[in-house]
This record gives C-alpha cells, structure tokens and sequence, in this order.
C-alpha cells in the first residue's frame, strides 16, 4: 500500500522508529474486548508498516493522544458478527487521519499455467459437521457433450492479473 502525503521531506526519520516503538508498547498493554483483541495484532502490524512507509503517518501516530486500543474499537465499534478486511484497513487509517479514505489495488501473482480443464471441472469437497446428518451424494448427469474451453483474458505469457477494488 502506498500513502500519498504532501511535503514529506521536512519530516526528520526519527518518527517512524517512535512510531513503532510507540505501537509496540501499545500492544503490550493492550486493553479491549474480545473483538478489538481479535485484530489487535493485525491492526499494530498494519500500523507499523504505514509507519515505515510514510514519515508523515508516523508523525501522526506517535503524536497522537490515541492507542492502538482506542484504534482497534473504533474498527469494530460498529462491527456485528464480522468485518471485512477493508473495513479494517479503513477503519485503521481514519483512526489516526478521520478525513482518509482508502484505495486498493491487488496484483495477483500466476505461478505456473493456467488450470486445466480437468482442474476447473472438479466440484470442491464439502465438509460437513459431524453433528449434522450425512446425505448421500447424488450423481452428476453425464454431460451431453464436451463443455468449451473457457476464455481467458490473459495474454500469452502474462503473469499477473491487476485488479482495483474500488
């Protein structure tokens, strides 16, 4: 992730290591509930490599009068049973800069060849709980023909896959 700030050469170097050493510390002390403690870690990870990435988000985190506690339950204040990953990283920035937002952009990586036809066509195994009943599998119709091989959009030789989530 890259942070886009103005004027970052002014800042002395020094307040990415506060910074850091500001968050562990917070982490050791970490106070919060079962929700804040569940991405406590992450959030402080997270943190941390903003830090590193940016004089001027360091600047903001060790300067600031709020923890990495006060961070992780403003993530999950409104959070019921789950959050997405986004809304953490959301939620992680706005808790030092309220009036950020944030982008993301995935490169997907592709290691060796596409997947074979075989290898699409398997249906995934499904596990179920032990507790509950064990239906028997009913048998797939034979296909009346050959299925055509899917498109892709990947060049010859293309490697990665870029993608924007928002």
């Amino acid at each position: 992730m890259t942070i886009i700030t103005q004027n970052e050469e002014h800042l002395p170097q020094n307040y990415q290591s506060l910074a850091t050493e500001k968050i562990d510390a917070e982490l050791k002390s970490f106070t919060g509930g079962r929700k804040e403690k569940c991405i406590s870690s992450h959030a402080a990870a997270q943190v941390t490599h903003f830090c590193e990435e940016s004089p001027a988000f360091a600047e903001v985190v060790y300067k600031t009068k709020r923890t990495l506690s006060d961070c992780c339950a403003e993530v999950v204040k409104d959070a019921k049973e789950y959050i997405s990953d986004i809304d953490v990283y959301r939620g992680i920035v706005r808790a030092y800069f309220p009036n950020a937002d944030i982008k993301f952009l995935m490169n997907i990586e592709i290691n060796g060849d596409a997947p074979s036809e075989e290898e699409m066509a398997k249906v995934p195994e499904r596990h179920v709980r032990p507790s509950a009943p064990v239906k028997p599998a009913k048998p797939a119709p034979a296909p009346a023909s050959k299925p055509p091989k899917p498109e892709t959009n990947l060049a010859a030789g293309q490697r990665s896959i870029q993608l924007s989530l928002f």
